[in-house]
C-alpha cells in the first residue's frame, strides 16, 4: 500500500514537471516571435530613418543648387550692368576724342588762315618796299593832303584790317587784338585804333560765316556758337552780331 502511495506521488511529480518544462517551453516561443517581431519593427524603422535621411540630404542638395544659380543669376546681372556702365563710358571717351580730333582741325584750318594773311600782308609790303622811292614820297605827300596828315602807317594798320576782315571773317574787336598783338602786326595802339575807327564792313556776315565754320568744322551746338562769337576769349563779336549769325544758321 505505502509502495503504491509512492509510486502515485512520483507520478503526480513527474506530471507537474512535465507540465511546468511544457510552459517554460511555451513561454520560451513567445519571447522568441516577441523578439523577432521588435527586431522586424526595428529593421522597418531604421528603414524609415534611412529614407527620411536620403530626402533630408536631397533636399539640402536642391537648396544648395537653387542657391548656387541664385547667386549665379545675381552675379550675371551685376556683370551686365557693369558691362553697359563700361561701354557708356567707352562711348563718352570717344565721342570726347571726336571733339578733340575737330578741335585739333579747325585749330590748323585757322593756323592756316593766319599764315596765309601774314603772307599775303607780307607780299604787300614786300610790293610796297619795291615801289620807287620818288613814287613813294608822292602817294605819300597825296595821302597826307587828301586824308588830312595821316600817318603812313595808320593807312597799312586799315589795310590789315580789311585783310582781317575779308579773309578770317573777324569782328572789329578782334582784329584790334590782332594788329597790335606783339605776335601778330605790332601797330601802335594809336594806329590799330585808327583802323578799327575807319574800317567799313559787314559784321554781321562775318559773324554768320564764323559761326558756319563752327558748325561745319566742329560740329557746335547754337548755343555753343553763340557763346563762342562773343567770348572774350574767342571771337569777340557783339552780342547781336552773334545771335544774328545763330539765327541765320541752316
Amino acid at each position: 500500500m505505502k509502495k503504491m502511495l509512492v509510486i502515485g506521488s512520483l507520478s503526480s511529480v513527474l506530471l507537474l514537471g512535465a507540465c511546468g518544462a511544457a510552459e517554460e517551453s511555451e513561454d520560451t516561443v513567445a519571447n522568441d516571435e516577441n523578439i523577432t517581431a521588435i527586431e522586424e519593427e526595428n529593421e522597418q524603422l531604421n528603414q524609415q530613418i534611412d529614407e527620411l535621411e536620403n530626402q533630408v540630404s536631397e533636399l539640402e542638395k536642391q537648396n544648395s543648387e537653387e542657391q548656387d544659380n541664385s547667386d549665379t543669376g545675381e552675379l550675371e546681372e551685376e556683370n551686365k550692368q557693369l558691362n553697359e556702365q563700361v561701354a557708356n563710358l567707352e562711348n563718352q571717351l570717344s565721342e570726347k576724342d571726336d571733339q578733340i580730333a575737330s578741335l585739333e582741325s579747325g585749330l590748323e584750318e585757322a593756323e592756316t588762315k593766319v599764315e596765309e594773311m601774314e603772307l599775303a600782308a607780307a607780299e604787300a609790303d614786300q610790293e610796297e618796299q619795291a615801289e620807287p622811292e620818288e613814287d613813294a614820297a608822292e602817294e605819300t605827300a597825296s595821302s597826307d593832303s587828301e586824308s588830312g596828315d595821316i600817318p603812313r602807317e595808320w593807312e597799312s594798320a586799315l589795310n590789315s584790317a580789311y585783310n582781317y576782315a575779308e579773309i578770317m571773317s573777324m569782328s572789329k574787336a578782334g582784329i584790334y587784338d590782332q594788329l597790335v598783338s606783339e605776335y601778330g602786326e605790332a601797330f601802335p595802339e594809336e594806329a590799330a585804333q585808327y583802323a578799327i575807327d575807319n574800317i567799313e564792313f559787314d559784321w554781321n556776315a562775318n559773324a554768320l560765316k564764323s559761326a558756319e565754320n563752327y558748325q561745319d568744322i566742329m560740329n557746335m551746338s547754337h548755343s555753343a556758337i553763340y557763346d563762342q562769337l562773343v567770348s572774350e576769349y574767342g571771337e569777340k563779336f557783339t552780342p547781336e552780331q552773334a545771335q544774328y549769325a545763330v539765327d541765320n544758321l541752316e
